[in-house]
């Protein structure tokens, strides 16, 4: 099957024909009055002969094909014509997981300790989900990030370097200062659905103080038992005194912002998956142990489909045709 992999290059094609009719239009013949005549720097027995071929010259341009051609041909090149020896997406196995970030007031708590400088919660939350990704070759990750509202931050990709990228532009302030955890599941699972059943998994990471949202954690974990959404919750935070910022100028706030463990446990529990409190990085290798162990399914990964790439023959062509171009353009003189 033939088809172009960068197809909106094709929109460029009629550009160097409008190009040329907007150069054409815009570059007028010098006019040459009557009084000029009679100042001639140099004379010539044919003057008015050559005045005439000039004029018509401009008036029958000619159409340069040769470099419409070959310009167009840059665009088909740049579109990357390509053979795929198979309709069909060859099926690979690994697992489909969302990763849901709280980015709630509640976790700018900085009760981490990160390089030898005090961290957030929220901070520590992106360090460990970038681990996490760059642990999950091959398999399938999106995200949700939520505080007042959930949305779906990144749709599952298997574009791993985008997810980690896409992680550093989470933060706090993007959907309010509270925290609606159970809209946070309803979505992972509505996202979710569509999914096979047994790649159906979300990574949770928050401080598990539900505070706002449409939907309970009781409604949630219903829901997550509906559409057998596997549910591994990590806790993050301390039930200690806590720095809380306050401004670049004020001392910190140190006040008391407690983990919800009992919440997070049984979010876990009731959808099948398991709670892990944010403390070292045995945390998420253990993570990683229990989603190996789980059945992967088979999904589609257009990357493995056979295919010949064509690209370099419009290519030669277009320069072919531009190198002729040029060379007949020098070539042209005054009869």
């Amino acid at each position: 099957m033939f088809e172009f992999a960068t197809p909106y290059w094709l929109l460029l094609l009629p550009l160097p024909y409008l190009l040329w009719q907007f150069t054409a239009h815009t570059k007028k013949p010098a006019s040459i009055s009557p009084r000029h005549h009679a100042v001639a720097a140099i004379r010539h027995s044919q003057a008015e002969l050559l005045i005439q071929l000039a004029n018509a010259s401009h008036k029958k341009a000619r159409l340069p094909w040769l470099w419409i051609l070959g310009c167009a041909l840059l665009f088909i090149a740049a579109a990357r014509p390509q053979w795929l020896y198979n309709d069909e997406p060859v099926k690979r196995p690994a697992h489909d997981m969302m990763l849901a970030v709280d980015i709630s007031g509640s976790m700018l708590a900085q009760d981490f300790i990160h390089e030898n400088d005090l961290t957030s919660r929220i901070d520590i939350s992106k360090i460990m989900a970038q681990q996490f990704i760059k642990q999950r070759d091959g398999d399938r990750v999106g995200l949700i990030a939520f505080a007042d509202d959930a949305f779906v931050f990144m749709p599952l990709t298997t574009d791993l370097i985008m997810a980690h990228d896409f992680l550093d532009e989470i933060h706090n302030g993007l959907a309010g200062e509270r925290t609606a955890l159970g809209d946070a599941i309803a979505l992972a699972a509505d996202h979710m659905r569509e999914r096979s059943a047994k790649s159906r998994i979300l990574i949770l990471l928050t401080d598990g103080s539900h505070t706002t949202g449409h939907v309970s954690p009781e409604s949630a974990i219903l829901l997550a038992q509906q559409y057998q959404l596997r549910i591994y919750t990590i806790g993050v935070g301390t039930n200690s005194m806590v720095a809380f910022p306050r401004g670049p100028k004020q001392q910190p706030l140190y006040t008391e912002l407690p983990l919800d463990e009992t919440l997070l446990q049984r979010i876990a529990t009731e959808t099948g998956g398991r709670y892990f409190h944010a403390n070292d990085t045995q945390t998420l290798q253990a993570i990683f142990n229990d989603i190996d162990q789980l059945e992967p399914t088979n999904i589609d990964d257009p990357t493995l489909i056979p295919r010949d790439e064509w690209f370099w023959l419009p290519l030669l062509l277009a320069l072919s045709l531009l190198l002729l171009n040029e060379r007949n353009t020098r070539q042209q003189v005054l009869p």
